[in-house]
């Protein structure tokens, strides 16, 4: 009985390590996300202000050149943003190259946590435009990105940059 159990175990431990193998060398078709920060300023009519962004994006890659997402971010706290995001690799991805350029495009909607009498008072549109350049770290399997974004809700200029893991 115990070495059936210690068979078991062996084989379900090597069956993780063949999962943890995946390589980020190249993207592949299919399901993908991202966690990031950014940091920057909003400029309204007020004055600036900083602002810290956490977000994640879930997709699907299409290709080596496009994929497809949604996601939620928050900035300070203050907003809760939901978007669609397009991203175009001006580069074809392959596994010789460990750096590309590309382009995304987010487009959502945002609300406000404190802002007003009422949660959600602020709210509105915002557009969220990123050059970006992701690398490929061979020693560490991890695939990460960072980016300029100049973001738009509302009358308020969001100048960000910002850095991403992506899996």
């Amino acid at each position: 009985m115990k070495i059936r159990v210690t068979l078991f175990l062996l084989l379900l431990f090597s069956a993780g390590i063949n999962a943890e193998a995946k390589s980020y060398a190249k993207h592949n078709k299919g399901y993908f996300f991202d966690v990031g920060v950014a940091f920057g300023g909003t400029f309204p009519k007020s004055g600036p202000t900083a602002i810290f962004e956490v977000y994640t994006t879930h997709g699907y890659q299409f290709s080596n050149t496009f994929s497809l997402g949604a996601g939620v971010s928050t900035y300070n706290t203050e907003n809760i943003t939901v978007y669609v995001q397009f991203r175009f690799n001006l580069r074809s991805i392959n596994e010789s190259r460990t750096s590309y350029p590309y382009l995304a495009l987010r487009g959502g909607y945002s609300w406000s946590t404190w802002t007003g009498e009422k949660w959600g008072d602020d709210k509105g549109p915002i557009v969220d435009p990123r050059l970006g350049w992701s690398f490929y770290t061979k020693e560490a399997n991890l695939r990460w990105s960072i980016f300029l974004a100049p973001s738009f809700y509302q009358i308020h200029f969001i100048p960000k940059i910002g850095l991403a893991f992506e899996f």
